[in-house]
């Protein structure tokens, strides 16, 4: 690979992370209080939705699927399946 190429997958790279963290923080994790508890929830889908979404929202579940390790899959509930790319 030419050295060009490298610095513009180094600068691409770099974008696409921040792109993703700030979409990360949007949905950031808050406990609201329920009838009976607190709920775990997504600030930003909570807010645009005026009731509690629970945390991991569907923006937040896209993109933790590949990046999740056994304890948290046990904890949320969900399949160790890698997302599939379409």
């Amino acid at each position: 690979m030419e050295t060009q190429e490298i610095e513009t997958l180094q600068k691409t790279s770099v974008a696409m992370y921040l792109a993703l963290d700030s979409l990360y923080k949007l949905h950031a994790e808050i406990e609201l209080e329920g009838n009976d508890d607190s709920v775990t929830s997504c600030a930003h889908c909570s807010a645009l939705a005026d009731a509690a979404v629970r945390y991991p929202c569907p923006s937040v579940h896209v993109l933790l699927t590949d990046f999740f390790t056994d304890e948290l899959s046990s904890q949320l509930g969900e399949s160790q399946e890698p997302a599939s790319s379409e």
